[in-house]
Protein backbone atom coordinates (compact mmCIF):
# COMPACT_ATOMS: atom_id res chain seq x y z
CA UNK A 1 0.00 0.00 0.00
CA UNK A 2 1.44 3.41 -1.00
CA UNK A 3 2.05 6.14 1.58
CA UNK A 4 -0.68 8.30 -0.02
CA UNK A 5 -3.22 5.48 0.08
CA UNK A 6 -2.24 4.59 3.63
CA UNK A 7 -2.63 8.22 4.71
CA UNK A 8 -6.03 8.51 3.04
CA UNK A 9 -7.18 5.34 4.79
CA UNK A 10 -6.14 6.71 8.17
CA UNK A 11 -7.98 9.99 7.62
CA UNK A 12 -11.09 8.15 6.39
CA UNK A 13 -11.13 5.97 9.53
CA UNK A 14 -10.59 9.11 11.65
CA UNK A 15 -13.52 10.94 10.07
CA UNK A 16 -15.83 7.94 10.29
CA UNK A 17 -14.92 7.38 13.93
CA UNK A 18 -15.61 11.00 14.84
CA UNK A 19 -18.96 11.03 13.03
CA UNK A 20 -20.05 7.78 14.70
CA UNK A 21 -19.27 9.11 18.17
CA UNK A 22 -21.14 12.33 17.45
CA UNK A 23 -24.24 10.31 16.61
CA UNK A 24 -23.93 8.20 19.75
CA UNK A 25 -23.05 10.78 22.40
CA UNK A 26 -25.87 11.80 24.70
CA UNK A 27 -24.52 13.27 27.97
CA UNK A 28 -21.27 14.10 29.79
CA UNK A 29 -19.43 11.53 31.91
CA UNK A 30 -16.11 10.85 33.58
CA UNK A 31 -12.90 9.68 31.93
CA UNK A 32 -11.51 6.16 32.09
CA UNK A 33 -8.57 4.79 34.08
CA UNK A 34 -5.71 5.28 31.69
CA UNK A 35 -2.55 7.35 32.17
CA UNK A 36 -1.92 9.44 29.04
CA UNK A 37 1.55 9.73 27.53
CA UNK A 38 3.00 13.08 26.37
CA UNK A 39 4.64 11.45 23.32
CA UNK A 40 3.48 12.61 19.86
CA UNK A 41 4.67 11.20 16.53
CA UNK A 42 3.84 12.64 13.11
CA UNK A 43 1.68 10.34 10.96
CA UNK A 44 0.91 7.94 13.82
CA UNK A 45 -2.73 6.84 14.05
CA UNK A 46 -4.00 5.00 17.14
CA UNK A 47 -7.31 3.42 18.07
CA UNK A 48 -7.73 2.66 21.76
CA UNK A 49 -10.29 1.02 24.05
CA UNK A 50 -10.11 1.62 27.79
CA UNK A 51 -12.55 -0.46 29.80
CA UNK A 52 -13.43 -0.89 33.46
CA UNK A 53 -15.63 -3.23 35.49
CA UNK A 54 -16.63 -2.13 39.00
CA UNK A 55 -17.13 -4.29 42.09
CA UNK A 56 -18.50 -3.05 45.43
CA UNK A 57 -20.14 0.35 44.75
CA UNK A 58 -18.78 3.38 46.59
CA UNK A 59 -20.83 6.11 48.25
CA UNK A 60 -20.53 8.32 45.14
CA UNK A 61 -19.97 5.66 42.49
CA UNK A 62 -22.69 3.20 41.46
CA UNK A 63 -21.36 1.77 38.20
CA UNK A 64 -21.33 -1.65 36.58
CA UNK A 65 -18.96 -1.03 33.67
CA UNK A 66 -17.59 1.75 31.46
CA UNK A 67 -15.72 1.94 28.15
CA UNK A 68 -13.86 4.75 26.43
CA UNK A 69 -12.98 4.61 22.74
CA UNK A 70 -10.26 7.01 21.63
CA UNK A 71 -8.72 7.89 18.27
CA UNK A 72 -5.51 9.92 17.97
CA UNK A 73 -3.57 11.17 14.95
CA UNK A 74 -0.22 12.97 14.91
CA UNK A 75 -0.57 15.83 12.44
CA UNK A 76 2.99 17.03 13.18
CA UNK A 77 5.86 15.97 15.43
CA UNK A 78 4.27 18.02 18.23
CA UNK A 79 0.52 18.36 17.49
CA UNK A 80 -1.94 15.48 17.93
CA UNK A 81 -5.70 15.46 17.28
CA UNK A 82 -8.00 13.53 19.63
CA UNK A 83 -11.57 12.18 19.35
CA UNK A 84 -13.15 10.27 22.24
CA UNK A 85 -16.44 8.61 23.13
CA UNK A 86 -17.42 7.17 26.51
CA UNK A 87 -20.04 4.54 27.34
CA UNK A 88 -21.16 3.63 30.86
CA UNK A 89 -23.58 1.31 32.62
CA UNK A 90 -24.94 2.31 36.01
CA UNK A 91 -26.15 -0.41 38.39
CA UNK A 92 -29.66 -1.44 37.34
CA UNK A 93 -29.42 0.28 33.94
CA UNK A 94 -28.28 -0.63 30.42
CA UNK A 95 -25.01 0.39 28.77
CA UNK A 96 -25.40 3.89 27.30
CA UNK A 97 -23.30 6.32 25.30
CA UNK A 98 -22.39 9.18 27.64
CA UNK A 99 -19.92 11.59 26.09
CA UNK A 100 -18.40 12.97 22.90
CA UNK A 101 -15.10 14.87 23.02
CA UNK A 102 -12.80 16.69 20.62
CA UNK A 103 -9.36 18.01 21.48
CA UNK A 104 -5.65 18.22 20.87
CA UNK A 105 -2.33 17.62 22.56
CA UNK A 106 0.88 19.64 22.11
CA UNK A 107 4.28 18.18 23.01
CA UNK A 108 6.23 20.95 24.72
CA UNK A 109 9.40 19.00 25.54
CA UNK A 110 10.28 16.11 23.22
CA UNK A 111 11.89 13.11 24.88
CA UNK A 112 14.41 10.97 23.01
CA UNK A 113 15.43 7.88 24.96
CA UNK A 114 16.00 8.55 28.65
CA UNK A 115 14.90 11.84 30.12
CA UNK A 116 11.80 13.98 30.46
CA UNK A 117 8.92 14.59 28.06
CA UNK A 118 6.16 17.15 28.69
CA UNK A 119 2.93 17.91 26.83
CA UNK A 120 -0.31 19.85 27.32
CA UNK A 121 -3.77 18.50 26.47
CA UNK A 122 -7.07 20.32 25.98
CA UNK A 123 -10.39 18.51 25.39
CA UNK A 124 -13.83 20.02 24.83
CA UNK A 125 -16.60 17.78 26.17
CA UNK A 126 -19.97 18.22 24.50
CA UNK A 127 -23.08 17.84 26.66
CA UNK A 128 -25.77 16.52 24.33
CA UNK A 129 -28.43 15.95 26.98
CA UNK A 130 -30.76 18.74 28.12
CA UNK A 131 -29.83 20.64 31.30
CA UNK A 132 -26.20 19.38 31.27
CA UNK A 133 -23.20 21.72 31.03
CA UNK A 134 -20.47 21.50 28.45
CA UNK A 135 -17.06 20.88 30.00
CA UNK A 136 -13.47 21.65 29.09
CA UNK A 137 -10.56 19.52 30.30
CA UNK A 138 -7.00 20.88 30.28
CA UNK A 139 -3.69 20.14 31.92
CA UNK A 140 -0.10 18.88 31.63
CA UNK A 141 1.25 15.39 30.96
CA UNK A 142 4.79 14.27 31.81
CA UNK A 143 6.91 11.16 31.43
CA UNK A 144 10.38 10.52 32.86
CA UNK A 145 12.35 7.50 31.66
CA UNK A 146 15.49 5.90 33.10
CA UNK A 147 16.47 2.71 31.29
CA UNK A 148 13.63 0.21 31.63
CA UNK A 149 11.82 2.25 34.30
CA UNK A 150 9.41 5.14 33.76
CA UNK A 151 7.10 7.48 35.66
CA UNK A 152 4.15 9.00 33.80
CA UNK A 153 1.81 11.55 35.39
CA UNK A 154 -1.24 13.59 34.36
CA UNK A 155 -2.87 16.53 36.16
CA UNK A 156 -6.16 17.53 34.52
CA UNK A 157 -8.52 20.33 35.48
CA UNK A 158 -12.15 20.24 34.35
CA UNK A 159 -14.34 23.34 34.17
CA UNK A 160 -18.06 23.42 33.47
CA UNK A 161 -19.56 25.94 31.05
CA UNK A 162 -23.04 27.44 30.79
CA UNK A 163 -26.00 27.96 33.07
CA UNK A 164 -26.31 24.29 34.01
CA UNK A 165 -22.95 24.16 35.79
CA UNK A 166 -23.25 22.40 39.17
CA UNK A 167 -19.78 23.05 40.65
CA UNK A 168 -18.37 26.35 41.92
CA UNK A 169 -14.74 25.83 40.93
CA UNK A 170 -12.72 23.29 38.92
CA UNK A 171 -12.59 19.52 39.14
CA UNK A 172 -9.11 17.98 39.53
CA UNK A 173 -7.99 14.58 38.21
CA UNK A 174 -4.49 13.28 39.02
CA UNK A 175 -3.25 10.04 37.42
CA UNK A 176 0.17 8.42 37.62
CA UNK A 177 1.94 5.22 36.60
CA UNK A 178 5.22 3.61 37.69
CA UNK A 179 6.30 0.98 35.15
CA UNK A 180 9.18 -1.46 34.70
CA UNK A 181 9.71 -3.08 31.30
CA UNK A 182 11.30 -6.52 31.56
CA UNK A 183 11.66 -6.69 27.77
CA UNK A 184 10.02 -5.29 24.63
CA UNK A 185 6.92 -7.45 25.15
CA UNK A 186 6.14 -7.39 28.87
CA UNK A 187 6.10 -4.98 31.78
CA UNK A 188 4.64 -4.53 35.28
CA UNK A 189 3.62 -1.41 37.08
CA UNK A 190 1.46 0.43 39.59
CA UNK A 191 -1.22 2.95 38.61
CA UNK A 192 -3.18 5.40 40.76
CA UNK A 193 -6.13 7.69 40.07
CA UNK A 194 -7.51 10.52 42.22
CA UNK A 195 -10.48 12.79 41.63
CA UNK A 196 -11.72 15.88 43.49
CA UNK A 197 -15.04 16.89 41.97
CA UNK A 198 -15.00 20.52 43.18
CA UNK A 199 -11.79 22.16 44.43
CA UNK A 200 -13.77 24.85 46.26
CA UNK A 201 -15.59 22.13 48.24
CA UNK A 202 -12.96 19.38 48.32
CA UNK A 203 -14.28 17.69 51.46
CA UNK A 204 -12.30 15.04 53.31
CA UNK A 205 -10.16 12.29 51.81
CA UNK A 206 -13.08 9.86 52.22
CA UNK A 207 -15.34 12.17 50.15
CA UNK A 208 -12.91 12.07 47.23
CA UNK A 209 -12.27 9.21 44.79
CA UNK A 210 -8.89 7.50 45.15
CA UNK A 211 -7.76 4.11 43.82
CA UNK A 212 -4.45 2.33 43.26
CA UNK A 213 -3.32 -1.09 42.07
CA UNK A 214 -1.00 -3.32 39.99
CA UNK A 215 -1.15 -3.48 36.19
CA UNK A 216 0.50 -5.80 33.63
CA UNK A 217 1.46 -4.59 30.14
CA UNK A 218 1.83 -6.59 26.92
CA UNK A 219 2.95 -5.66 23.40
CA UNK A 220 2.62 -7.64 20.14
CA UNK A 221 3.20 -7.14 16.44
CA UNK A 222 5.70 -5.27 14.37
CA UNK A 223 5.86 -1.68 13.24
CA UNK A 224 2.38 -1.62 11.63
CA UNK A 225 0.09 -2.62 13.12
CA UNK A 226 1.42 -2.77 16.66
CA UNK A 227 -0.84 -4.00 19.46
CA UNK A 228 -0.58 -3.07 23.13
CA UNK A 229 -2.65 -4.45 26.01
CA UNK A 230 -2.85 -3.78 29.74
CA UNK A 231 -4.89 -5.32 32.56
CA UNK A 232 -5.01 -4.69 36.29
CA UNK A 233 -7.01 -4.26 39.47
CA UNK A 234 -7.43 -0.86 41.15
CA UNK A 235 -8.42 -0.89 44.82
CA UNK A 236 -10.54 1.90 46.26
CA UNK A 237 -8.92 3.60 49.26
CA UNK A 238 -11.74 6.02 50.12
CA UNK A 239 -15.41 5.57 50.99
CA UNK A 240 -16.55 7.37 47.83
CA UNK A 241 -14.78 4.87 45.55
CA UNK A 242 -15.80 1.38 44.38
CA UNK A 243 -14.01 -1.38 46.31
CA UNK A 244 -12.28 -2.82 43.23
CA UNK A 245 -12.09 -1.59 39.63
CA UNK A 246 -10.84 -4.10 37.05
CA UNK A 247 -9.30 -2.17 34.17
CA UNK A 248 -8.17 -3.21 30.71
CA UNK A 249 -6.69 -1.31 27.77
CA UNK A 250 -6.27 -2.29 24.12
CA UNK A 251 -4.43 -0.17 21.56
CA UNK A 252 -3.58 -0.65 17.90
CA UNK A 253 -1.12 1.63 16.13
CA UNK A 254 -0.94 2.15 12.37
Amino acid sequence: MSNATHGALRLTIWAGFAFSLLLLGVQPAKAQFYVRSPDVEKGEFKLEEHGAIYSGPGEHEHRRQSHEIEAKYGFTDRWEGIVEGLFRQEIGESLKAKQFELGAQYEIVEREGDGLGIAFRTIYEFALQDHSPDEILFGPLAKYVIGQDSLTANAFFVGQLGKYSDIDSLELKVNWRLKHEFNERFGLGVEAYSEIEDLSHAGSFEDQKHRIGPVAYFEFGGREPKWEFAAGALFGVSDATSDVTFKFDAEVEF
